[in-house]
């Protein structure tokens, strides 16, 4: 499971948009997974599909998250040099530092389910089937949310008017 702690920290960064809640939310899946694990026959934990179970288990942590703190979270902080979050590296110019912050406030604009689908798949690079899994979503549903949350970040980017006032715009 160490594997997938730097993939889990990157997605729950990305919906919490605060290092050390993020840090606390990938920690307590991974509890939640091990207690888990102790539970399940042998035979489950052979068909189990880890990668997606773990994805699914932090979303659900995140939006425990969200629910127990109905707080305002700062906008991300710029990741450290040589910290993997998305497309940025170490000698990140500060243009590109403030555009991938005003991505970041950006995503934190959509709507719960249109974030964590363009997080999952953006960010995370997960294929539709993986996220429909992840979610428990139907898949065409995950494409619809996918494709409107990133024409809802195109619109609050580049300023227009429907993304000034909130409205995904068309």
């Amino acid at each position: 499971m160490e594997r997938h702690h730097a993939e889990l920290y990157r997605y729950a960064r990305a919906l919490l948009r605060d290092g050390p809640t993020a840090e606390d939310a990938v920690q307590e899946a991974f509890e939640r997974a091990f207690t888990a694990l102790g539970r399940y026959p042998e035979g489950r934990i052979r068909t189990l599909a880890l990668r997606a179970w773990l994805y699914r288990i932090t979303l659900n942590v995140v939006r425990n998250a969200w629910r127990d703190h109905r707080r305002e979270v700062p906008v991300a902080e710029t990741p450290e040099p040589g910290q993997r979050f998305g497309a940025v590296s170490g000698s990140v110019s500060s243009i590109d530092r403030e555009a991938w912050l005003d991505a970041l406030e950006a995503l934190g604009r959509l709507s719960e389910r249109q974030r964590v689908a363009v997080a999952l798949r953006y960010i995370e690079d997960l294929p539709y089937a993986e996220i429909a899994e992840v979610t428990g979503w139907p898949e065409n549903t995950c494409k619809t949310l996918v494709r409107r949350g990133t024409r809802r970040l195109d619109a609050l980017l580049a300023g227009s008017a429907d993304g000034k006032n909130g409205k995904g715009g068309r």
